[in-house]
């Protein structure tokens, strides 16, 4: 995670890292107070529980968006996780329930050490991501917890003037999240915010890519605008997931391969939403397994666009049946004291899809070839030779370690009409 530095604006005006001071905060054994050395190899229930998570907020998030958006699960888990380490025992279980987390504490550390690592760049993939719990002047942290949330890469605590001068604090945040946050609200004693880059700039995979382009159609066939189709003809991971009747590509990011992009289409239905809706951890397993590499080369097309947005997510929290967290100070009795009662929430996403890479690749980029179907491609009839995003489709950028969802994206408006 990126470490917010924050300018200094006027004396007590400006951002600055929160100084825990001692206070009477009743722990009752929530937090992790101990090392934990933990054996057991948890990463299958850590997968399964994160996609279900990741499951309930696309509903969740797709209920309030008709049209393209983006949004990191990971980053809201791991920052709602942090809360919950915070919270009184009844707002706790309703967030272990929410975010499928154990009840047993080394075991949540473990979860906590696999998630707080994923969002990493590196020199040819670029994400940037900030957790941020902005807590007014006067409001310390309590020890213990801000401990266990440094140490575990969860989220950081900064003070600001969010009552004295929030005019000034609106336009820090906008200017250092490149965000408008048209309705942050800084009624209260805190605020959350996080953010999260993305930008597929293809190093290797579409370097050589074919530009062209080409119309897109809605789930009914209709032609309802233009994309600009990025294709590429190369031996490539496909896979069908019969429960879901989609075709899926894996395509891997990055010189070592340490992310992976899913594309999902479902050229057997006329409602994405609907068919969303049958999505579980183990489908999301079936799909995995579902990839084969094929035989010959196929031709891949994806659309390059741009996706941004920004999430209330304090009502996309309240939708999935938490509500405390913001107006109960019992609730995060041992975030705080005076206990945080966070009036904003904002989550901003941004995707990027180009076929240029964030440097020059340092491997060498055959040309590009014409499309040549040549003998059979050894993958699920239902898959074809072919995979063109021409149509709505889903997309999931995942960790290779892991197999974390980082970041979520829906895509159904053309980028020309």
């Amino acid at each position: 995670m990126r470490v917010f530095i924050f300018a200094i604006l006027v004396a007590c005006a400006g951002f600055c890292v929160s100084t825990p001071r001692p206070h009477n905060f009743d722990l009752k054994g929530t937090h992790l107070l101990e090392p934990c050395n933990v054996h057991t190899d948890v990463s299958h229930e850590y997968r399964s529980d994160l996609y279900e998570f990741a499951i309930s907020m696309y509903r969740a998030v797709s209920a309030r968006k008709e049209i393209n958006f983006v949004y990191s699960p990971l980053s809201v888990w791991i920052m709602l996780a942090g809360l919950a380490e915070g919270s009184d025992p009844y707002t706790q279980q309703q967030l272990f329930s929410l975010l499928k987390l154990p009840y047993d504490a080394c075991t949540r550390q473990k979860y906590y050490q696999y998630a707080g690592s994923r969002l990493v760049p590196s020199e040819d993939v670029k994400i940037i991501s900030n957790r941020v719990l902005l807590l007014d002047a006067g409001v310390t942290p309590n020890p213990t917890w801000y401990d266990l949330v440094l140490k575990n890469n969860i989220m950081d605590v900064l003070t600001a003037p969010l009552n004295y001068n929030p005019v000034a604090t609106t336009n820090e945040l906008r200017r250092l999240l490149n965000a408008h946050l048209p309705s942050i609200n800084l009624k209260g004693n805190s605020i959350l915010v996080d953010t999260v880059d993305y930008n597929g700039l293809w190093t290797t995979e579409f370097a050589d890519a074919r530009i062209e382009r080409a119309p897109f159609y809605d789930q009914l066939g209709n032609a309802i605008g233009f994309v600009d189709l990025m294709k590429v003809t190369k031996r490539a991971k496909l896979g069908y997931v019969k429960s879901l009747k989609a075709k899926v590509v894996e395509l891997p990011v990055g010189g070592n391969e340490q992310y992976k992009m899913i594309f999902a289409l479902f050229p057997e239905t006329d409602n994405v939403r609907n068919t969303f809706n049958l999505v579980t951890s183990e489908i999301v397993f079936e799909m995995f397994d579902s990839f084969k590499e094929s035989n010959v080369p196929v031709e891949i097309a994806i659309p390059r666009f741009v996706t941004t947005n920004e999430l209330d997510i304090r009502t996309v929290v309240e939708d999935l049946g938490v509500t405390s967290l913001w107006t109960d100070p019992a609730a995060t009795r041992n975030v705080s004291h005076p206990p945080a009662l966070p009036s904003s929430w904002v989550h901003r996403a941004t995707l990027t899809l180009d076929n240029h890479g964030v440097y020059s690749s340092p491997f060498e980029v055959p040309q590009a070839t014409p499309y040549v179907a040549e003998g059979p491609t050894g993958l699920d009839p239902k898959v074809g030779n072919e995979f063109t995003a021409d149509r709505p489709f889903l997309f999931a950028l995942f960790d290779v370690e892991t197999l974390t969802c980082l970041v979520a994206s829906s895509f159904s408006v053309p980028t020309y009409k």
